[in-house]
This record gives structure tokens, C-alpha cells and sequence, in this order.
């Protein structure tokens, strides 16, 4: 999981030392005298609740924008745990802290666009729960290629419904499985795929997608053509194997998933990719990558 908040809380942490080194320097001072400046308004904390980014989250798992009706979601009112449990909202509102927490009057769920500024281009994502607290408006949304995040509305453009369906269906490649294999089995066994011996010439990076499994490699992708431009990152988060790949395709985001989840005490790891959406040839594409991903699978437990 990934957070958009990270850089800001490193920031906050040092200017909290910096303020109790300036406290140790004072008390060595004489004392002076003291002004009564009448009651003191303390500020209060903010809320935690806008800005966090799980896109590895397969808890979530892809979906077709023009399949609304199967994406689950609570509109008018806030969740309870079991909703929460069920992924048909995101955000647990703490109404004992925060009681002038509420819901958004707002049907759910929406189409909209967020745009990244690591990634330098804007996505889609499904928002599923819309709630006031503190004075804000905050959005929980899932991307339609699997994860979630969260946003301030105002971070957020709303599509008609008429924008949504000039998109046409917008169908992803989606599997998992649990194979009887380690992260380095699977890993090993995508190096001698066609897919991962693409990866490394486009991105120049040869010798990271064909060498045996190292944890601690990881490799930050980038490309820029006239056509096609593409961020990426490959490598160990928070304990799994993570790839993912965002492709701006004169407009078009077209991404690649892929997450390896190891549990040692049974030697098998879940295996989950994504890719898409594809918006004209997925009959094509969803028996390749289908092949594909049975190979990878076979090919690991054979070692």
C-alpha cells in the first residue's frame, strides 16, 4: 500500500524536532517576562482521512466502467463495518472523534478522474463513498484496474453519464491463483517469458527482467516516445512483489499489475496480474494473456 501523504508526515517529523531543539535552546535562556494574551484557540489535529493510494490492493479487483451495477457501493449514509468488510465503501469515519462527520447527499457509484503527478497523467477511478468531516469533502474511490484510494472532491472530476458511455465497454484481463511455488520460482519462470524480455528492452533494463530473483533490486521504469509515454516501478513493497506500469497512450491509460504475496509457512504465493482496459480488442487479448499467465504458473511449480 502507498500513500500520497508520505513526503508530507517525513516533513512534519523533522519540523517536530526542530521545534523541541529550539524548546532545549530556550530554557537555557534568562527568563522573561510573561504576557497575558487572553484564551489561547488550540488548532485541531486534521483529519487522516483524504489522500492515501493502494493501488496493489486486489482486495478490489478490476472492473468494466460500463458495468456500474455490479460495483458495490453506500450512497446517502455512512457504512457499517460489515459494508466495510464487503469493500462497498473505504473510509471507518471515527464519529466519536470527528461527530460532525456525515455523508454526502450524492448516488454512488460515480465515474471520475483523478489526476497523478508522480505519474504525470490522469486515470479513472470508480468513487464509492463520499463524506464531510471537518469541513471537507472526501472521496473514497476504486481504480477500475484494481486498488483504491482515497481524495479530496475537489482533487476529483465527476463524468456525466453521457462521457462514461461515449467510452465504450472498457474491459481488463484479470487472474489470480495460488501457486505451490516461492516468489523466486515465479519470479525465475517470468524471466524466460516473452513478456518480461519485452519489458527489458523497451524500458533498458535487460538485465534486471532476465537475472535470478534478488529481493533487494528493484528497478524505476520510464519511457517518452511521440506516442507513448510510460512511468513504472518493479520491485519488493511492503513485503510482496509489486510491478506496475502506466502507459499515456496519446490520452489513453492502458496499465500492467502484477503482485507476488509469498506465504513461507506453506511455500505457496499468490499470483495476481492485471492489465487493460481494452476498449476494442479483448477477445484477442484475454485468450494471449490467458496462456501466458497458465505458462508462468505451470513453469514455477516445475522447478
Amino acid at each position: 500500500m502507498m500513500y500520497r501523504t508520505l513526503f508530507p508526515a517525513i516533513i512534519s517529523l523533522l519540523l517536530t524536532f526542530g521545534s523541541c531543539s529550539s524548546q532545549e535552546n530556550a530554557q537555557q535562556q534568562p527568563e522573561t517576562p510573561t504576557v497575558d494574551l487572553g484564551p489561547v484557540l488550540l488548532k485541531k489535529e486534521p483529519h487522516r482521512y483524504g489522500g492515501w493510494y493502494c493501488p496493489d490492493n486486489f482486495g478490489f479487483e478490476p472492473v468494466d466502467i460500463q458495468k456500474l451495477a455490479e460495483v458495490p457501493a453506500i450512497s446517502n449514509r455512512l457504512p457499517t463495518q460489515l459494508e466495510l468488510k464487503n469493500h462497498m465503501s473505504l473510509i471507518d469515519v471515527d464519529t466519536k472523534e470527528y461527530p460532525d462527520a456525515r455523508a454526502l447527499e450524492m448516488e454512488l457509484p460515480r465515474v471520475a478522474r483523478i489526476y497523478d503527478e508522480y505519474k504525470g497523467m490522469s486515470e479513472l477511478a470508480i468513487i464509492i463513498q463520499a463524506i464531510v468531516v471537518q469541513g471537507d469533502t472526501v472521496v473514497g474511490y476504486r481504480f477500475p484496474n484494481g486498488g483504491n484510494g482515497s481524495a479530496r472532491l475537489s482533487d476529483v472530476t465527476l463524468l456525466s453519464d453521457d462521457e462514461v458511455a461515449k467510452m465504450g465497454s472498457q474491459p481488463f484481463f484479470y487472474s489470480r491463483a495460488t501457486v505451490k511455488a516461492s516468489t523466486a520460482d515465479i519470479w525465475n519462470a517470468l524471466c524466460q517469458t516473452d513478456y518480461f524480455k519485452e519489458l527489458g528492452e523497451k524500458f533498458g533494463e535487460q538485465k534486471f527482467f532476465s537475472s535470478n530473483w534478488n529481493p533487494d533490486r528493484d528497478a524505476k521504469l520510464k519511457l517518452e516516445t511521440e506516442h507513448e509515454k510510460a512511468t513504472g516501478y518493479a520491485g519488493m513493497l511492503y513485503g510482496n512483489y509489486y510491478l506496475q506500469i502506466d502507459y499515456n497512450r496519446n490520452g489513453f491509460h492502458y496499465s500492467e499489475k502484477l503482485m507476488l504475496a509469498e506465504n513461507r509457512e506453506d511455500n505457496t504465493t499468490e499470483l495476481f496480474f492485471a492489465c487493460g482496459p481494452f476498449p476494442q480488442d479483448f477477445e484477442t487479448q484475454q485468450p494471449a494473456w490467458n496462456r501466458w499467465f497458465e505458462a508462468v504458473k505451470t513453469a514455477s511449480q516445475a522447478r
